[in-house]
């Protein structure tokens, strides 16, 4: 291990520079949460994380967001828990400020509460 690594890694071995490397789904609009998932499409772990919001005044209000243990820890070892920490602190920041296009998502939370038939909208990936 090179001790001026700066990047995570999911232990399936690929490497996350940054908030742009990690695939978001938003699956589970009913619970409204954005699972955040590895971008190895065989990875094992598959999801890392996610976040929880509720909508106020037609506003995303975060609840919660947080990567997963295994994904986590597996960063600890491999960088040490204070760059870990932060590393992944900083992605989870970008990933709520930046990547994540929350007007689409408030709308289609909105929609899906107006539907008669809810299994009308398609389950999407909302990535750039």
């Amino acid at each position: 291990m090179d001790s001026k690594e700066t990047h995570a890694q999911c232990p399936c071995g690929h490497k996350l520079n940054d908030s742009s490397d990690y695939n978001i789904l938003y699956l589970k609009k009913e619970m409204r949460e954005v699972d955040i998932l590895c971008p190895n499409s065989v990875c094992y772990l598959g999801e890392l994380g996610f976040i929880k919001f509720e909508i106020v005044e037609n506003q995303a209000q975060l609840e919660r967001a947080r990567f997963y243990s295994p994904y986590v820890t597996w960063n600890a070892t491999r960088l040490g828990e204070e760059k870990a920490r932060i590393v992944l602190k900083s992605h989870l920041e970008e990933l709520i400020t930046e990547k994540i296009q929350w007007r689409q998502i408030i709308d289609d939370s909105l929609k899906l509460e107006t539907l008669e038939h809810p299994e009308e909208i398609e389950e999407d990936i909302v990535n750039d």
